[in-house]
């Protein structure tokens, strides 16, 4: 199944074009093609990223148009008359933005972090971690079978912050794949020189996922032993200007944190013009310094989604794995319906996979990556989300 629905495009204007969709029409940014009206393009994240054949879009909504339809009318109805604050944030999501659900993919390239981060098990002084780097090749061909054989069209390059990966391994590893297997390219790469970032949006790179972890100060220093908040909230804003979508959040129930931190997080998170909200809950790891503490109960994270959505009414929301890991039979399901509408699907090759220990037992670490998209697409039937994105901005 693809996770995006080629549309047609109908307007240009400079490089905007507007994009129909079984009769909705949206607005997404061309960057990379020679566009006319009546091509047809997918688009993720409000980029276009890929220019398909008429046949070729015509053969995939002849698919997805009935289909789409029929998980609209169960989306409708599972967000009727709510009664209690996710329900309401639910009802909300319905409203705002329809049954889309973006679908990423996730590709954990390399374990090695420069930093010692209290709540992270890649954390540097970790020495029971067993490291690994995938080299750009290997890199290269992972996001292609991602995007060509499992069908993203919007893949997550995440890293600990290793400088290993210099500016000359990165801006290969984008263009590369940029070039190989077009899709939305977001990197989670760290706190990188604000000009290595601006030559991997050049390279072809559109997104950043690097979160503020908390907006408290003095809990974000205790968290992050010799690092400035400011500074991170700095990098943020500047990738913002420089075109990059944003992606960015906190964490839930870090020791310490208070509830109206996590309200001011969330206003935070919205601030910086955020385009996918990412927060989830702190869970402890044993090799770090917060192993003798626990993790919130999956009613707080579910209420902050809750609180997020009804905040932000047309923001994308994250249901994160930490969630999942939270409860592996109902987490992801319980998050979406709290007024989520995104989600990620590691890609990683199985072997890095089960070593990327950010935190202990993740959801998902031995699984089958074609079962675990095909269970994933099923539980979005069940509960009416079409795994697409079909861009921002709803043309009148």
């Amino acid at each position: 199944m693809c996770y995006a629905i080629p549309g047609k495009v109908v307007d240009i204007k400079d490089n905007v074009v507007t994009v129909d969709y079984f009769g909705e029409r949206r607005k997404a940014k061309n960057d990379f093609y020679e566009l006319s009206a009546g091509d047809y393009i997918y688009a993720q994240g409000g980029f276009v990223v890929q220019r398909v054949s008429r046949r070729e879009a015509e053969e995939v909504l002849k698919i997805w148009e009935e289909l789409f339809f029929k998980l609209q009318q169960t989306d409708l109805r599972l967000a009727q008359k709510p009664k209690d604050l996710r329900q309401i944030a639910n009802s909300v999501r319905q409203k705002e933005l329809g049954n889309s659900c973006c679908v990423h993919g996730i590709l954990e390239f390399s374990n090695h972090c420069r930093n010692d981060c209290l709540y992270c098990g890649l954390r540097k002084s970790n020495s029971f971690l067993a490291r690994y780097r995938m080299d750009v090749d290997e890199i290269v061909d992972t996001a292609d079978f991602a995007v060509r054989e499992l069908k993203f069209k919007a893949l997550v390059l995440q890293s600990g912050e290793d400088l290993w990966y210099d500016e000359d391994k990165l801006i290969e590893m984008v263009e590369r794949i940029r070039k190989k297997s077009p899709a939305l390219i977001i990197l989670s790469i760290g706190e990188r020189p604000p000009e290595l970032y601006e030559k991997l949006y050049k390279a072809g790179a559109r997104g950043v996922l690097l979160r503020f972890e908390t907006g408290n100060p003095a809990l974000y220093r205790k968290m992050r032993p010799g690092h400035d908040p400011k500074a991170r909230i700095d990098l943020i804003k500047r990738l913002h200007k420089a075109g990059y979508l944003i992606m960015t959040g906190f964490l839930i129930g870090l020791p310490g944190q208070t509830q109206e931190d996590l309200l001011k997080d969330i206003r935070l998170t919205a601030s910086l013009g955020t385009e996918m909200f990412s927060f989830g809950p702190f869970i402890p790891h044993p090799q770090t310094p917060l192993a003798g503490f626990s993790s919130p109960l999956i009613e707080e994270t579910l209420d902050t989604i809750a609180r997020a959505r009804i905040m932000n009414p047309e923001s994308r929301i994250l249901v994160t794995t930490s969630l999942e890991t939270l409860d592996k039979e109902n987490g992801l399901k319980q998050g979406l319906l709290a007024g989520g509408n995104s989600l990620m699907i590691n890609v990683t090759p199985a072997g890095y996979r089960r070593l990327y220990d950010i935190y202990p037992d993740r959801a998902g670490k031995d699984a089958d990556i074609k079962e675990r998209i095909g269970s994933t697409v099923k539980l979005l039937y069940s509960i009416g989300r079409a795994p697409t994105d079909i861009g921002l901005g709803i043309q009148p």
